[in-house]
Order: C-alpha cells, then structure tokens, then sequence
C-alpha cells in the first residue's frame, strides 16, 4: 500500500469530518516531518494529542504524546518532553499495552540522561528494557541495551558500557538494521575515545559516518562530525577539533536539531577555553543561555495558549447556560 503524500495528508488534515482520520493524518505527517523540521513535527503531534483526547482514543493519545516527547527532547525542551511521555506511560499502563509502555520508559530515558540524572535514566531505560523483552521486541530491547551502554559510559563504567554496545550491535546486525548498528557503533566509538584508545575510535568513527552517509541521515552525520570533534579536542588537535565541530555544526543546522545545536555549544565552549580564547568561548557559552532562555519563554507561551483556551471554553460554558 503506497503511503499518502504530504500534500495529501495535509488535504486529509483540513477537509476530513473523520476525527479518527484526521488524528492518523496528523501523526503520520508528524513522523514525516520529524527528521527536517522537529517544531512542525511537534506542533502536528499537539494536535493530534488534542483531537485524540476529544474522541477518547487513548491509542492514538498515547502514540501523539510520545512523538510530542521525541520532538520536545530533540528540541532539548527536556520539562515539557518529560511530561508528554509521563501522560504515555499513563495511558499505555491503563491498555497494558507493555511495548507501548516500553516505548514512553524510552523517551524517559532519554530526558533524564540529557539533564545528567543518572541513576534515573538507567532505572527507566531497564524498566524499557524488560518490557521490551516481555512482548519479544528485540530491536527495541537492543535499542534499550544501547541506551544502557551510553549511560555507562557517562558514568564511566566503561567494560559494562561496551558489553550493552556490542550485545546490541549484535542483535542490529542479525536484523540488518542500518541505523541500529550505526547508533551502537558510535557509541562503542565514544568509550574508546574516552579510554584514549583514538585508533580503536577513529575506526569505528568512520564506520558511523559511511552508514549515515548512505542512509542520508544527517542526524547523525552531526552527531558523527561532533564525536570527530571531541576525539581531536581528547588528542589536544585543537585545529581538527575546531573544523569537526564546525562541520557538524552545518549538519545541526540544516536539520534544525536544537539538542545537538546545544552539545555542540558546550563542546566549542569547552575547546576555547583549553585553547585558551576566552572571548571566544564565552561566545558559546552566551549560545547555551540564548537557548535555555528561548526554551522557557515558549513553555511560558504555551501554558498561556493552554490558559487562554480554557478561560474561552469557560466562558463559552457559562453563555450557553445562560
């Protein structure tokens, strides 16, 4: 079955009296979007949260809510993110849908692994992990393995990390998964570039970069570009860390990727400073505060949208009593 175009999805969206129909539209345009432009994916996504609660489909509530979730973090909106994916695991739970369930733990993970509460995001990656395996979702149990990899190696457990990453490259590799194998095989590289052993990692490095060249997945062909860039920094090749960064900065532009637009921030602010160009570092580190600052006035816009709308309704309420 062909899938419906853009144009066609968004006639569906605007014409369609089938709330059920317009809620598919909207989630399906949603996932279009979510590789080139996350705030249009975000913003569909709403909608379709919206529409689905009106018609009490807790199916498609839950499904809206965390592609909401996968647009917010990306956007490094982490508060809101966490939210969305909190109201999934919710409604997942009351259908006992277990790999829906194992799906928002994901997204969880994820959110408190961005904001450095460890101990959290391993708690839900593991709980994603074991409902994962409950219903035989073995890409997705590798995915949680994964997850579990990187955040051992945040807190530098570096031997368990890359036994998590090798068990799902795995699994990736039997399923002929591209970007499954490339997500683990980046991750492998980052403990080696953390151990110091740059040969290991660069190998694996170009491994990353060739897939997602292939795969057009400029995603993570940024992420790629800014490990490049953390491995020339780790080297003190300041000069090659400095075009690394730049380039993958060029990637996290055109994909508008804002969570990796802020690492990549922390990562030239870092670099300056050892580098010993204050000014210049300073300038990043400005970066990292304009967006934290954007992120909180949109939250604050949107509880004032959501305020708005309910004091309408109120009102609306109280006419038609009257």
């Amino acid at each position: 079955m062909n899938k419906n175009s853009i144009e066609e999805l968004e006639n569906i969206i605007s014409v369609s009296k089938n709330h059920e129909t317009r809620v598919q539209a909207l989630l399906e345009l949603s996932q279009r979007y979510s590789h080139s432009d996350l705030m249009r994916s975000w913003l569909l996504a709403r909608d379709a949260e919206r529409d689905a609660e009106m018609i009490d489909d807790s199916t498609m509530a839950a499904k809206a809510n965390v592609q909401s979730g996968n647009a917010l973090w990306k956007l490094a909106d982490y508060v809101n993110a966490q939210k969305h994916f909190m109201r999934a695991v919710e409604l997942f739970e009351s259908m006992e849908d277990h790999d829906g369930m194992a799906n928002a733990f994901c997204g969880l993970g994820i959110v408190h692994g961005e904001l450095k509460d460890y101990p959290q995001a391993l708690e839900y990656f593991e709980r994603a992990l074991h409902e994962s395996e409950r219903v035989g979702n073995r890409k997705r149990a590798a995915t949680q393995r994964g997850n579990i990899g990187s955040v051992l190696q945040q807190i530098e457990k570096y031997d368990e990390a890359l036994l998590n990453f090798h068990q799902a490259l795995e699994v990736f590799e039997e399923l002929d998964d591209k970007p499954g194998i490339a997500n683990m095989i980046n991750g492998i590289a980052g403990v080696k570039v953390y151990q110091g052993k740059f040969d290991e990692a660069e190998t694996y490095l170009e491994r990353h970069r060739e897939i997602n060249i292939a795969e057009v997945n400029h995603y993570g062909i940024a992420v790629g570009y800014m490990n490049y860039g953390i491995l020339n920094h780790k080297k003190s090749d300041y000069r090659m860390a400095v075009h690394y960064l730049e380039k993958a900065m060029l990637y996290a532009e055109s994909e508008k990727v804002r969570s990796i637009k802020y690492k990549l921030h922390k990562c030239f602010g870092e670099l300056y400073t050892d580098m010993g160009k204050s000014d210049k570092a300073l300038e990043h580190y400005k970066r990292i505060f304009e967006i934290e600052k954007e992120i909180k006035a949109k939250e604050i816009k949107q509880k004032t949208e959501i305020f708005e709308r309910r004091r309408a309704t109120e009102n609306g309420g109280e006419k038609n009593v009257a």
